[in-house]
């Protein structure tokens, strides 16, 4: 019984008799046609590369996984100084993390362009001219205060509970205890405010929290 092989383009699967196969033949099976109109691009360990028509990929160590784009140009650029190929003129915040396998808890920056920052839905242009370098760093805490301590918090939200656990950590939670929590010098589009159960604000540098306990018994 002839042996089965497997390929993965753009998240569907598809199956072969051929233990190698050719860029024109996986563009062929997944109905990418005609094949010259499309770029191949094989997704690897943290690295990815560009297949040609005529070229071979081995599927003998497992369903290899590719994606495809509309058109005949093909975009390089370095992720954490590591080589990757992209079928489009721009890769987004989401692609490069999934791709590069960022984790979340680290910020995304653009080597060479004084290490300006990428947005968490922002994208790169790789249009421009030479090789995008994009570097992954942890992400810096937020030093805020509550009740007037100075506390180092991750950057992004912080929700009520968490404000209330910084301001009373041995403070035992129950039916008779309800807490305020307000704020001073929070994100642009609400300066000052206040949080009750459930919500969450945006952190900010120097951001001023205070909390205040009642017992109701």
């Amino acid at each position: 019984m002839p042996s089965k092989f497997h390929f993965n383009v753009n998240g569907v699967e598809y199956v072969t008799s051929d233990q190698t196969i050719s860029g024109r033949e996986i563009r062929t099976g997944a109905n990418l046609v005609p094949p010259s109109d499309f770029v191949l691009i094989e997704l690897g360990d943290k690295t990815s590369r560009s297949i040609g028509l005529e070229e071979k990929s081995d599927l003998s160590a497992g369903a290899a996984r590719f994606l495809s784009f509309e058109g005949d140009r093909v975009f390089t650029l370095t992720i954490n100084e590591r080589g990757y190929e992209w079928g489009s003129a721009t890769i987004s915040t989401a692609e490069i993390r999934r791709y590069a396998s960022i984790p979340e808890d680290h910020d995304l920056f653009l080597d060479n362009d004084a290490d300006k920052p990428i947005e968490a839905d922002g994208e790169v242009n790789l249009a421009r001219k030479g090789a995008e370098r994009i570097v992954s760093k942890p992400k810096e805490k937020v030093k805020i205060f509550v009740n007037t301590r100075e506390k180092l918090v991750d950057p992004g939200r912080i929700s009520f509970s968490q404000v209330v656990k910084l301001a009373f950590p041995d403070l035992p939670v129950g039916p008779n205890t309800s807490f305020t929590v307000s704020y001073l010098k929070g994100p642009d589009e609400k300066p000052e405010g206040s949080l009750v159960e459930g919500e969450s604000v945006k952190v900010r540098k120097g951001m001023r929290f205070n909390v205040s306990a009642t017992d109701k018994s």
